[in-house]
Parts: C-alpha cells; structure tokens; sequence
C-alpha cells in the first residue's frame, strides 16, 4: 500500500469511528448509591449493619429487582428470610430507597455540556420499576436531558446481559461504531466492546472525561 493510500484509508477509519452518541450508566456515574448512608441513619452498625446489607444489596436478588419481573412484595419477602431476626429493619431499609439514590452535583451541567457541543447522550442501566418511581423527580431529574433511555425494569433484562444493549441500539438506530459506552461495572462493558462500542470505565469524572477527549476525540466544554 502507497504512502498516500495509507493515509487515505486511515482517514477513512477515523471518519469512520466519530462518536456520535455518549451512553451513560446511572449507578456511581451520574448518582451515588448510599445505601450505607442509610443504614447508618437507621442506626444500624455492626452485626446488625453487615446482616441488613447482606439480605438485601450484597444479594442475587437485588438484581432480580432491578429487573423487576418478580414482584416487589416476592423480592422484599426473599431479603427478610435471610436474615428474619432483622426483618422489621430489612423492611424500613427497603422503604428508604428513595433516600439511597443521590445526584452528582456534575451529573446535568455534563449532560449539557456534551449536547450543547453536539452529541446525543443516551442512559441504559439496571434500574428497578420501583427505585424509579420514588426517585425520578429528584435523583433522576437529569432525564429530560438525555436524547433517550433504557432502564432493566422496561425490559427484563439486566447488563450485562447482551439483549439489554442491543434494545437500546434497536429503539434508538444507534449503530455501534459511533457509541461510546461509561459504566462501573467493568463486567458491563465486556459485551459492548465485542459489538463494537467504545467503553469507558468510570474510576473518576476527571478520568473519565479525560479518556472521552484523548481517546475518543469527544470534545466538549470540560466540566469542573
């Protein structure tokens, strides 16, 4: 291949691969999740902190409520055998989940900030339909900014479960080279790399815009 064919055909993959859409997770990237916060509000510490935490949240069944298919009254019933001494707790801590579910302060101004230099910003997260609810007027009110959204309650499905991403890009004709994907939880961007996605882990917001601009040419008005 010439030197100029060579040129040529890197420019082709370049234009090929411009981000047009940043796909966001919701969970520790645009929230927190205190739900440690909230236990010790409770005043739960020690054994009773751990026995709480583990029937609920450290739980298989936590994600089962996320998908919301199993009703609430099965999944709260399930957390309280667990640990029935602590039942009555179990059940102040699962009325409390509004109060786990706290907004970044950077969350909107980012989401602007990304749109207003042209990008569409879409949302796909494990979610439940009852976490949702209490929290989409406060914890959630970035979401009349976002361009779309998929949460696990509207599909049965929780990342990182392949049919998930792809009821995104099929909703929204996204197609997989000009997305780029922040989530986490390493485990959820395993399968969007293999289709093609860009990915991002979040450890930190500046580390995460950092590798947007260096790495994926996403260029907009830093955040601070």
């Amino acid at each position: 291949m010439s030197a100029l064919a060579a040129v040529w055909q890197e420019g082709k993959q370049m234009k090929k691969n411009v981000i047009v859409n940043v796909i966001l997770d919701v969970g520790m990237v645009l929230v927190d999740f205190c739900w440690q916060d909230v236990l010790k509000d409770m005043g739960l510490s020690g054994e009773a902190f751990e026995a709480v935490a583990n029937a609920t949240v450290r739980t298989q069944e936590w994600n089962e409520y996320d998908r919301s298919v199993i009703s609430d009254e099965k999944i709260l019933d399930a957390f309280q055998k667990k640990a029935p001494e602590y039942a009555s707790q179990i059940e102040d801590f699962w009325n409390r989940i509004g109060d786990m579910i706290v907004q970044y302060p950077y969350a909107k101004q980012w989401m602007k900030a990304l749109k207003e230099a042209g990008y569409q910003v879409y949302i796909l997260s494990n979610y439940s339909r009852r976490t949702y609810e209490h929290t989409r007027s406060d914890g959630l009110s970035f979401l009349p900014l976002a361009d779309g959204a998929v949460f696990s309650f509207e599909t049965g499905y929780v990342k990182p479960e392949k049919e998930i991403y792809h009821v995104l890009m099929d909703k929204y004709h996204l197609k997989p080279e000009e997305c780029v994907f922040i989530d986490d939880n390493d485990d959820n961007l395993v399968y969007p790399k293999q289709i093609g996605w860009g990915t991002i882990p979040f450890r930190t917001f500046a580390q995460v815009q950092n590798a947007l601009q260096e790495e994926y040419g996403v260029k907009y008005q830093t955040v601070v």
